[in-house]
């Protein structure tokens, strides 16, 4: 009985874009929040891993969009896209935590700064900003970084996600 829940929960062409949408808006919400509630600065990979996100975000929408157009088959091709996103997030996430704990350096150094304004603006503030590094923790829980618990969530959401891809494909079939 749990079992066969769990399956139709899984395999629903509604729900599964709908839980993909809900934890890409959560993920990014906490890293907003961070940033701007708790004047947590990002690095430019922090930076980079909000990417996959707001492409996951986009497609979960679409998917939704084709579930209610009735192509199912659409749906779970764009689901499997998710799955592709979210391991190349948790790629760049892995290689984030392996930059904080010093296992490699950074091909990216440098500070996030913000395009907007004159360029005396733009100077202004690369002069008076403090470079966001990647090799440095500003916060973690359980000695896990924000990094770390990204690349957990995308690497372990990544492999349910394409299953859930095959049995959105399988429930359409009638299997």
């Amino acid at each position: 009985m749990a079992a066969t829940w769990l399956k139709n929960l899984l395999s629903h062409p509604v729900f599964v874009p709908a839980a993909l949408f809900l934890l890409v808006v959560m993920s990014l919400g906490s890293a907003l929040t961070a940033q701007y509630g708790f004047g947590m600065e990002p690095c430019p990979l922090c930076l980079w891993q909000r990417w996959p996100y707001g492409i996951i975000a986009l497609l979960a929408l679409a998917a939704l969009g084709a579930a209610r157009s009735g192509h199912i088959r659409f749906v779970a091709l764009l689901v499997l896209l998710c799955a592709l996103t979210l391991l190349a997030g948790g790629v760049i996430a892995f290689y984030h935590v392996g930059v904080e704990q010093h296992w490699w350096t950074s091909f990216l150094e440098g500070c996030a700064v913000n395009l907007g304004g004159t360029a005396t603006d733009f100077l202004k503030q690369i002069e008076s900003t403090a470079a966001a590094r990647c090799d440095q923790i500003p916060w973690s829980l359980f000695g896990i970084s924000m990094a770390g618990y990204n690349a957990i969530i995308s690497l372990t959401a990544a492999p349910l996600t394409a299953l859930c891809a095959l049995l959105i494909v399988r429930r359409n079939n009638g299997l």
